[in-house]
């Protein structure tokens, strides 16, 4: 029985012996430069049949006792013989005891000087399209196989990445918008790190810059006051840091600890963006959301975005807790409108967000001067987002609450010409409820306006089309002596109509005319009853009307056979009371 077990052991021994020779002797011969090149060119040849396109591969290395796969100068050309992708250099290290279990473990990945140019011409595929299409038709027949039903251990080849390094990328794609216009986009990686730390994955990704071009002026070019934000002309770079906290079949959890991105030309400049996201199939769910510009820091503890799925006709959407922040609206100047960028009075809000794919809703809007002297109360959001013509804002001001001096300084903000400033200090307190709503180059204001002088109801509308302002105005009683600084005026009822031209083009022709610094336009007023001096007087109709240099007026009060007349002129807003008045009354029969 013994020599039986020392025969079977000898003969063990033997046949282990031979095998370790026979796989020595096979990883030397695999780790020779003569067979790897043979199996470099049986492999591109395979990728060629696959491609239907030229693939060049200058050289290979691979150690069997590691299992380190190394690429150099990797060059694939499209169907019309263009260089589509190259590549320097491409490292792979494999766990190659993995294998037999069916899975692919690349412990580490490094891929460097990539270069790839993209064309998608209008009513034509793409030059990377085949490459999709060859390995969509291995999926499809991959599907057509019958699955045989196996016992025991599931075979199932699956892939795992622990450590990846980009570096030096640059992609070019040439395509062609919606609107038929041609458009290059260009996205550059300095680097791209991807490591495991403390069983979490952290992505780092340094100088990713994305350039947009579509040939086309900028949107702002002769209009300066638009804003340059203009996806046709992107130039932005972005870094960033993600941790992958969990990554699951379908969910994950991810922490964005950091992200800076500019864009000069456009003002475009996020100093931080930070947030924690729980992600499934059919939500995600965002908190500790903090969002940074140069002056302005938005907050909010948690946000729900629900993805959309055409299957079941289900629409993007989301909603925020309340958002609170500080801001200088000069931070958006640039980039959205020019008009804020003196904008400099800081500003404290809170609100709630929420949304589909097309609207936004804003709630409970509550903005605040840091003194207090101005407070806000709010609602409203936008419908039709994403179609320049349809798109409709409305907010509804339940209560604004300042003063003039307050007011005056937010007037002060903007660049533009101003009248009557010295009259609105005389309205000292002043109270606001009313709506807005903008559609297409047209913007309507309505309210009830309340002062210590008196209360004024009012509609108006700013034609962008037409350049003209067009509104009426009703008051039971406005103190208009006191804001005029003439004493001998008292309470006024009146309603009025009115039109200002506010075309710059048509301004400027009659500047160059005439001169003067009042506004060109008119003012109707009807059926209106005011004190003067002791008197009480009632059926009063006035015009005033101004070229721009010179405001004539003319009052009338119409009696049954006297009516009395008073022409007025003045060529300052800021020195009404010094107006020149003529006095006429005007006989007639009934």
């Amino acid at each position: 029985m013994r020599k039986k077990v020392k025969v079977v052991l000898k003969i063990l021994g033997g046949l282990v012996a031979l095998l370790l020779v026979l796989l020595v002797t096979a990883f030397i011969m695999l780790n020779t430069s003569t067979v790897q090149q043979k199996l470099l060119s049986y492999s591109v040849h395979l990728l060629q049949e696959k491609l239907q396109t030229k693939v060049k591969i200058d050289s290979i290395h691979v150690d069997f006792l590691t299992f380190d796969v190394n690429l150099m100068g990797v060059d694939v050309e499209d169907r019309q013989q263009r260089k589509m992708l190259q590549a320097d250099q491409l490292t792979l290290s494999l766990e190659l005891k993995d294998l037999l279990t069916y899975k692919v473990e690349v412990s580490k990945a490094e891929l460097e000087g990539v270069r790839a140019l993209l064309y998608h011409p209008k009513d034509s595929v793409a030059n990377y399209q085949f490459v999709i299409d060859a390995f969509k038709s291995d999926k499809k027949s991959d599907q057509e196989i019958p699955k045989k039903k196996k016992e025991g251990k599931d075979n199932k080849l699956t892939f795992d990445l622990n450590q990846l390094h980009l570096s030096k990328v640059n992609i070019e794609h040439h395509g062609v918008t919606k609107k038929g216009h041609q458009l290059t986009c260009h996205l550059s990686l300095s680097e791209l790190m991807l490591k495991e730390k403390w069983k979490k994955q952290i992505l780092t990704i340094d100088s990713l810059r994305f350039i947009t071009d579509n040939h086309r002026p900028r949107k702002n070019v002769g209009r300066p006051h638009r804003g340059a934000f203009d996806t046709g002309h992107f130039d932005i770079t972005a870094h960033l840091e993600l941790t992958v906290n969990h990554l699951g079949k379908d969910t994950a959890h991810v922490s964005l600890t950091k992200f800076v991105a500019t864009d000069p030309a456009s003002g475009f400049n996020v100093k931080d963006l930070r947030f924690d996201a729980g992600i499934n199939k059919e939500t995600a769910s965002l908190s500790n959301v903090v969002i940074q510009q140069e002056s302005t820091v938005l907050r909010f503890d948690s946000a729900t975005i629900q993805f959309p799925n055409k299957k079941i006709g289900r629409r993007l959407s989301y909603q925020t807790s309340m958002i609170t922040g500080r801001t200088l609206l000069k931070d958006i100047s640039k980039t959205f409108a020019p008009a804020l960028s003196r904008f400099s009075i800081p500003l404290e809000l809170t609100v709630f967000l929420s949304g589909t794919d097309s609207t936004m809703k804003f709630r409970n809007i509550h903005v605040n001067t840091t003194d207090k002297k101005l407070r806000i109360d709010a609602e409203g959001g936008f419908v039709h987002m994403g179609k320049k013509r349809d798109l409709d804002l409305r907010f509804h001001v339940k209560k604004l609450t300042t003063s003039a001096q307050t007011t005056k300084k937010v007037i002060d903000q903007f660049l533009v010409k101003k009248f009557m400033m010295k009259q609105l200090n005389n309205l000292e307190t002043i109270n606001y409820t009313g709506d807005l709503k903008i559609i297409y180059k047209k913007e309507f204001f309505k309210g009830l306006l309340r002062t210590s002088v008196g209360e004024i109801d009012f509609h108006l509308a700013i034609n962008g089309i037409t350049k003209y302002i067009q509104g009426d105005i009703f008051t039971e009683s406005f103190h208009l002596g006191k804001v005029l600084e003439m004493p001998d005026i008292g309470n006024v009822t009146c309603r009025a109509g009115f039109t200002f031209d506010i075309s710059k083009q048509r301004t400027a022709i009659v500047r160059k005319q005439r001169g003067g610094n009042l506004p060109i336009g008119e003012v109707n007023v009807s059926d209106a009853r005011v004190r003067y001096k002791k008197i009480n007087l009632k059926n009063i109709d006035a015009t005033i009307k101004s070229d721009g240099a010179i405001a004539e007026g003319h009052i009338q009060q119409k009696h049954n056979m006297l009516d009395l007349l008073c022409d007025f002129t003045f060529t300052n807003t800021d020195s009404i009371k010094k107006m020149k008045i003529i006095p006429k009354f005007q006989l007639h029969s009934n």
